[in-house]
């Protein structure tokens, strides 16, 4: 998951740079979904939700050049570091199998 946060001036900006990243890398062998949110209580804040087949692709996809470009592009359009967290997921269930009877 990756955290950014523009600002009213550079959104459209943000906005185009993180789209056109996020279908670049749904392309990549190995990606099983990557979104772009918006924060519906702070329209200038995004979410990037990324999920990979295994760590192999995920560092394949650190390689690729379309990050290369979104890294060396986006700094300009944030106001501040992007807050980036990899999340490991040991099993996934059914909400229906979570609750009671």
């Amino acid at each position: 998951m990756g955290r950014i946060k523009s600002d009213a001036e550079r959104r459209s900006e943000t906005i185009r740079l993180a789209q056109a990243l996020a279908q670049a890398s749904r392309e990549e062998e190995g990606c099983l979904g990557c979104r772009l949110y918006q924060d519906t209580e702070a329209e200038n804040d995004f979410v990037f939700v990324e999920e990979w087949v295994d760590e192999l692709a995920l560092q394949r996809h650190f390689r690729a050049a379309h990050i290369a470009e979104f890294m060396r592009s986006v700094p300009a359009t944030l106001i501040a570091p992007p807050d980036v967290k990899f999340h490991t997921i040991t099993s996934t269930r059914e909400l229906s199998e979570t609750q009671p009877g």
